[in-house]
């Protein structure tokens, strides 16, 4: 069992570079308003720095159409991370990864997404209640989600805790954006790697 590992936040080429060298599998930018939002333009610096085996993630909250557009054609992602609330008509074509803020109904939240896509196990990231802020989701609510999705968990892990998390969880993947940085979006090489290394020992214990 393979655990994808995004990191995101990024504002410097230089943690990409820390991150690409541990052994990321996604790179997240954010142009959603945050304190770690960047321009479009620093997003096309950015991402000519993201070698094409690492996936590309653009997160933008709630952007319109006319946004993802833009996104899509100047960016070029892999993926647009977007809240659920916010999906672009199936239509429109974008290649996505849904964002689920915790809370008492998102178990009822993310079985609606899937009735509306009609895919059996999609993708899905289940964030803190307060994404960005470091905030824990409730795991034990958060736990249910593995049988029926591809789970990607965020929102407070750390190298501390995401071996737990994992342990706990199950997921198809994991998220990390404050858990690894000595500031708002500037990434500390030491907790890059070690959070890789809690992963993938959690990994193998799952193996």
């Amino acid at each position: 069992m393979h655990i994808s590992v995004k990191m995101c936040g990024f504002i410097e080429p230089e943690g990409i570079a820390h991150a690409v060298r541990a052994g990321v599998d996604a790179i997240g930018l954010v142009l959603d308003p945050s304190p770690r939002q960047i321009s479009m333009t620093h997003a096309e610096t950015l991402m000519a720095v993201i070698p094409s085996h690492v996936q590309s993630v653009i997160v933008c909250g709630r952007p319109n159409l006319a946004e993802l557009e833009e996104i899509r054609e100047r960016l070029k992602p892999d993926l647009i991370q977007l809240m659920a609330d916010a999906l672009p008509d199936k239509k429109h074509g974008f290649d996505v990864l849904p964002a689920f803020e915790d809370g008492p109904n998102i178990i009822e939240r993310v079985s609606e997404y899937q009735r509306y896509i009609q895919e059996s196990k999609p993708m899905v990231l289940a964030d803190g209640p307060k994404p960005g802020s470091g905030v824990l989701a409730d795991w034990d609510r958060i736990e249910a989600l593995r049988h029926s999705t591809r789970l990607v968990i965020a929102g407070g892990l750390t190298p501390e805790n995401v071996g737990a998390a994992i342990a706990q969880m199950h997921p198809y993947g994991v998220d990390v954006s404050s858990g690894i940085e000595v500031s708002r979006g500037i990434k500390d090489p030491e907790r890059i790697h070690a959070f890789m290394a809690a992963v993938r020992k959690a990994e193998h214990l799952l193996n």
